[in-house]
């Protein structure tokens, strides 16, 4: 066991409250674990904001208390002031996002936070200073999606700089190449490569990904335990059903912690901290 675990809330406690909120974000400051989890991205004007997905999505979003007819353009195409224009505090009615979090609370007149409105409340809490897990989002297989791997992650060490949080923050990302570019500049500070279980039968990949920024497993006999240490990683971050005796193991044999995410159920998360994880990132109140 490499230590107690970090219990950490995935996007500001999604599923419990509105996903990369600021209002959820302060629920979670109030409730007992050690940190929150954000998604990032950037709009048109430069500015990191915590959200998921590449665009707005329209059964989650409201302009003036109409919910959106259609998906929006990428985040990145859209500028701050706009997007604070819209509400994100609760799923459209009978849509899948309400029925796949059925106990979130709706937050009325919540809006997408900046990273540096995010730190300033984590600045501001009573207590020990929170972690927080910065995924940064981009998409190396669609760049028209996304913001720019190198300006995005600069984007954020800026950030975390300037609010004196990068000791108490970990850079996390399915695109390998926003790790290499965290450790090129700051080089102390955490990070986490993110991975996908493989699909049941799923047949091995036939040429590199460019989401593993050279090192694709299939040159390290398939693993991607090595591949990471190969990448120079420090911490393997499965979803939860890749974590077994077996793989957090080896991950230990390679000095890497393991840190899944996508936990929900405290059963799942009293299995994966039976395994000795450094870190759990859940969605909701089941945390306790």
């Amino acid at each position: 066991m490499i230590g107690p675990t970090r219990i950490v809330a995935g996007a500001t406690g999604y599923g419990a409250w509105p996903a990369n909120s600021l209002e959820g974000a302060a629920r979670c400051i109030a409730a007992p674990i050690d940190g929150i989890e954000i998604d990032v991205q950037m709009t048109a004007d430069g500015h990191v904001v915590a959200h998921h997905d590449y665009w707005l999505n329209p059964d989650a979003t409201r302009l003036g208390g109409d919910w959106l007819s259609e998906r929006s353009p990428p985040l990145k195409t859209i500028t701050l002031e706009t997007l604070k224009r819209y509400d994100i505090g609760r799923p459209r009615p009978g849509s899948d996002a309400e029925a796949q979090h059925p106990d979130l609370e709706p937050i009325d007149g919540a809006c997408i936070p900046t990273l540096p409105e995010l730190l300033a409340a984590l600045n501001a809490a009573k207590g020990p200073r929170r972690l927080i897990y910065v995924e940064i989002k981009t998409h190396p297989s669609h760049p028209e999606y996304a913001p720019d791997p190198a300006g995005v992650t600069g984007a954020v060490l800026d950030a975390l700089e300037a609010a004196d949080y990068v000791d108490h923050a970990k850079i996390i990302a399915f695109d390998w190449s926003v790790l290499r570019l965290t450790a090129l500049r700051r080089p102390e500070i955490a990070t986490a490569h993110l991975t996908i279980p493989r699909r049941p039968g799923q047949a091995p990949a036939a040429r590199d990904s460019p989401w593993f920024d050279g090192a694709d497993p299939r040159h390290f006999d398939g693993s991607e335990l090595k591949a990471i240490k190969a990448h120079g990683g420090m911490e393997w971050s499965p979803y939860f059903t890749d974590v077994t005796a077996e793989r957090v193991a080896e991950a230990e044999a390679l000095g890497l912690k393991v840190g899944p995410w996508g936990l929900a159920r405290s059963t799942d998360i009293q299995r994966v901290v039976a395994h000795g994880v450094f870190s759990a990132t859940v969605s909701g109140p089941d945390w306790a």
